[in-house]
């Protein structure tokens, strides 16, 4: 089911007939300082969301996937960044016209909220999965984090479905260790480490293999993720 037939995504159907722009990797659609003018809708692809401290040193705050929405914020200015991880399509559309679409229509507004309120939840999500871990348990957050997202975004009911047995990493290693807070380094270990113990395998540098989802999960110490964001008919605990 796609977002624009579902009753809680009411209000993105702002984008229905809104431009869109095509990303080559590396490409900013957000810098942070610039006016808060624009809102986006991911079309297809990977985006990352970025801030750099005082001393020059990035942390990756969140990866985008398709049908994530960005760019809304509490003043005038982008506190964060945004550029593509992957080649990517958006859809654009002015933060006056989804403000004007919120205003007009109750229920639209009401569907925006609860798709905020499911942002909030997913990061805490995030926040809850990395904390007090060990670099190897990040890791298996992380493929745990990647394998969830590829079942919202394909929307697959069914946790067992084989497709989600390939996990797609299409971030470098060194997104990876940003978002995780690990050297580059200790990253690549990680993954030879969970290789080693028969959880993963590397098919390329962007492809994995899931061999032991149990064994992946009791590592990460959780079942994938527990936020309120379910798939229709999913069965099982939450994923």
């Amino acid at each position: 089911m796609r977002p624009l037939d579902r009753p809680q995504d009411l209000f993105l159907d702002i984008f229905a007939a809104a431009p869109t722009r095509d990303l080559e990797p590396g490409e900013v659609i957000i810098s942070a300082g610039e006016p808060a003018t624009q809102v986006f809708n991911i079309l297809s692809g990977v985006l990352r969301v970025t801030r750099t401290g005082t001393d020059g040193r990035r942390q990756i705050l969140a990866f985008l996937f398709r049908d994530n929405f960005v760019g809304l914020t509490a003043t005038d200015t982008y506190f964060f960044s945004v550029e593509a991880v992957t080649l990517a399509r958006v859809a654009c559309c002015s933060r006056r016209q989804l403000d004007l679409r919120l205003a007009e229509d109750p229920k639209a507004e009401h569907a925006f909220l609860n798709m905020m309120f499911r942002v909030v939840e997913d990061m805490l999500d995030v926040v809850f999965s990395l904390g007090q871990r060990a670099a190897i348990e990040r890791l298996a957050v992380f493929l745990l984090y990647l394998r969830h997202w590829r079942r919202l975004s394909d929307h697959l009911a069914d946790d067992t479905d084989p497709l989600l047995r390939e996990i797609q990493v299409p971030m470098s290693r060194e997104d990876i260790a940003d978002f995780l807070g690990l050297k580059k380094e200790t990253v690549s270990r990680s993954f030879r480490d969970l290789e080693e113990r028969g959880l993963i395998r590397r098919l390329d540098t962007h492809r994995i293999r899931v061999d032991d989802l149990t064994g992946l999960r009791q590592l990460a110490g959780s079942w994938d993720f527990a936020s309120p964001r379910r798939l229709t008919g999913a069965t099982g605990p939450p994923g």
